[in-house]
């Protein structure tokens, strides 16, 4: 049996107007923060668990503004997307160097390899 997975992002709301998406470094790719699901918490719990103790996110600082599903490999897999204002720059800027607040165009080539279901209002 295979592990249910679990994946989410969150936008930082920048000053200018602008957005950057946090994602995961792989290798030469970036890709969504993903985590297992543990049975013993929520699909949400899991990924907020993810990101405060993975990413270093504080995730105090975090609101849910979207959730969907993406398809991998005939898969279902619920994706949460938090936004962040930069006036937290200062603890956005802790993250782990295997995560990267990255721009618009990453996070659509991002979104490009999955199926979605509904489309998330970033």
């Amino acid at each position: 049996m295979s592990c249910q997975l679990v994946a989410g992002t969150v936008i930082l709301n920048t000053e200018d107007g602008n957005k950057k998406f946090l994602v995961k470094k792989e290798s030469q790719t970036f890709d969504f923060v993903t985590t297992e699901m543990n049975g013993e918490i929520t699909s949400l719990a899991t990924i907020l668990q993810e990101l405060k103790l993975n990413a270093l996110l504080d995730v105090n600082l975090i609101d849910l503004v979207e959730l969907t599903n993406i398809t991998i490999d005939d898969k279902k897999m619920p994706l949460f997307v938090f936004e962040m204002s930069e006036k937290y720059e200062s603890h956005a800027e802790t993250i782990q160097d295997d995560f990267s607040w990255e721009s618009p165009k990453v996070m659509r080539d991002v979104l490009a390899r999955f199926n979605i279901s509904g489309v998330p209002l970033f």
